[in-house]
């Protein structure tokens, strides 16, 4: 849940160098748009995978939080679940009109998603592991694909090929959010 309220900072950012005219100057050099997309990505996901760190070292610190046994699946799961999360805010970015209208959906969305997807676990259990209609809603979040990546690394010392359908499905999301990105978003 944490990686995705980026999704707020990553989608408006985009929108005020668009708004201030710092956008219109880089488009001035022999760059293609979704290159542009891409250098955002690049840095909101950098941004995402220190805060997973800081997040982990705090609770194996504090909490005494298992890691597993796969500490190469948890990198590789962050980088994936980061990447996913900037590709969304840009594709916010692509669809809003403003960076406080890209702001407000980014959190909006972010949070909608992460009680539909599990992240926040109500009485019975979580989502992402229910079946029925909840099970189906919440699979079709790329929230569930990331809890479920990282229970299967932390809780059932699983390895990077465990989680593979996990990581596929969220590349599939961030390929769609990317394309949906660079198809809508205006530079001008």
């Amino acid at each position: 849940m944490f990686i995705f309220i980026n999704v707020a900072y990553s989608a408006s950012s985009l929108l005020i160098e668009r708004e201030s005219g710092t956008l219109r100057r880089l488009l001035a050099a022999p760059l293609q748009g979704g290159s542009v997309i891409a250098g955002k990505m690049l840095a909101y996901t950098l941004l995402a995978c220190l805060q997973v760190l800081l997040l982990f070292a705090v609770a194996r610190i504090l909490f005494d939080m298992p890691m597993g046994q796969s500490p190469f699946g948890l990198v590789v799961l962050s980088i994936v679940v980061a990447l996913i999360s900037s590709a969304m805010g840009m594709m916010i970015a692509g669809v809003a009109k403003s960076g406080n209208q890209a702001s407000n959906i980014g959190v909006i969305l972010g949070l909608v998603l992460a009680v539909i997807g599990g992240c926040l676990p109500m009485a019975g259990g979580s989502t992402y592991r229910a079946g029925g209609f909840i099970g189906i809603l919440a699979r079709l979040t790329p929230h569930a694909h990331a809890l479920e990546g990282y229970f299967r690394l932390m809780m059932e010392n699983g390895t990077v090929v465990t989680i593979l359908p996990q990581m596929g499905i969220l590349l599939a999301f961030g390929v769609v959010f990317f394309l949906i990105a660079v198809w809508r978003f205006k530079f001008e």
